[in-house]
């Protein structure tokens, strides 16, 4: 058992090494990384926990990925008031996390199926659309304290899909809104 141990360990040492070697993120950062992790974890364990809300640990960061139907309303362009109430759960975290230095990336996504009547009007693709959702999210954010001069606002539109588009359910997977939290320059 002690040997098993012993080697679990300097296997640990050795990735850790190696990642704080290769230039992903200090062992310092790795480490307030992953605390700063728990602590969204925690805040969002009820989205969590109904499948709206996944975390994931980055090589140089953490993606915060939420899924439409908390963020907006159907076919909606506003934020639905269980998207805000899961804002204002992280709002201080994140507010703190740039005040640290790190940097937040909204990344707004769709899926492939053209936009209604009742919004094509005011977005003309899904490209416009995601854009504006994640434009929202960062307005929020700001206004819940986050400094707008660490947050970008960024769309996908329907181009980096993470399943695919010809079932009801990888369609819901693909529309989503990724917060994504770095350190500034990585």
């Amino acid at each position: 058992m002690q040997s098993r141990w012993t080697t679990m360990m300097w296997t640990a040492a050795a990735l850790t090494s190696v990642a704080t070697l290769s230039g992903c993120v200090s062992l310092g950062q790795y480490n307030s990384m992953l605390q700063q992790q728990e602590a969204l974890e925690a805040s969002l364990r009820s989205e969590i926990a109904a499948d709206q809300v996944k975390i994931t640990e980055l090589a140089n960061g953490i993606k915060v990925t939420m899924s439409d139907a908390l963020l907006y309303t159907s076919g909606s362009d506003q934020l639905h008031p269980s998207g805000r109430a899961a804002l204002d759960k992280v709002s201080t975290q994140l507010a703190n996390m740039a005040a640290q230095g790190n940097e937040i990336d909204v990344v707004g996504n769709t899926d492939n199926v053209p936009i209604g009547p009742e919004l094509q009007y005011r977005y003309p693709s899904n490209w416009e659309l995601a854009g504006a959702r994640a434009s929202l999210v960062v307005r929020y954010l700001q206004g819940n304290g986050v400094d707008p001069s660490k947050m970008k606002a960024v769309s996908n539109g329907e181009y980096h899909p993470v399943a695919s588009n010809s079932t009801a359910a990888g369609r819901a997977q693909n529309r989503r809104t990724d917060v994504v939290l770095r350190p500034t320059g990585q």
